[in-house]
């Protein structure tokens, strides 16, 4: 698979959007303070998908996890950050910007297991937790869980993941960080 890398300014790479599982994603890579950040998204620019490699080498790392053997670099400065089209449950405008992009790849030092948005109008916070993200996440997570745990989620997959997004739902309610809903 060949790909179109765009570059910006400060060093973030963004794909061109590609086939997958009979959807389309495109993916974000970010040489981070202490390696690198991958986030892959599904068409709506929703993150199905996190993993924070150790590698200083953030295009090879990219190429690894894409399982691609080219690429084409373009230069582009235009970066604007992944922005959901999404309404703020606090006011109502559209828009949502992933929190991440408001530090230079450099800086950032923690990344989220959740990820986080935030408001352009009002900076209010919310999160984004796919069926498909939290899936990857207990596959590739499992320190996360008791064994026992993930012995349930493994013998009733579909109920498991319904119950944990509840638990997810509860722990953010009370952080007052609402749950992002794509029209």
């Amino acid at each position: 698979m060949t790909l179109t890398f765009y570059i910006s300014d400060d060093g973030r790479i963004i794909t061109s959007p590609y086939p997958k599982n009979e959807k389309t994603r495109f993916c974000l890579a970010e040489k981070t303070s202490k390696g690198t950040l991958i986030t892959e998204f599904d068409e709506r620019s929703e993150v199905v998908n996190q993993i924070y490699s150790n590698s200083t080498d953030y295009e090879k790392a990219l190429l690894e996890y894409l399982n691609a053997n080219d690429r084409r670099a373009v230069l582009s400065g235009n970066y604007n950050g992944v922005v959901l089209n999404a309404k703020c449950r606090r006011c109502g405008s559209f828009g949502l910007k992933r929190s991440l992009d408001s530090k230079a790849p450099s800086e950032i030092t923690d990344v989220p297991v959740i990820p986080l948005f935030v408001c352009k109008s009002c900076s209010s916070l919310h999160y984004s937790l796919t069926d498909d993200y939290l899936l990857a996440l207990v596959d590739c997570r499992k320190e996360l869980f008791e064994k026992d745990e993930l012995d349930q989620i493994h013998g009733d997959l579909k109920g498991s993941v319904k119950l944990l997004q509840e638990y997810i739902i509860r722990i953010f309610a009370s952080k007052k960080v609402s749950r992002i809903r794509i029209e």
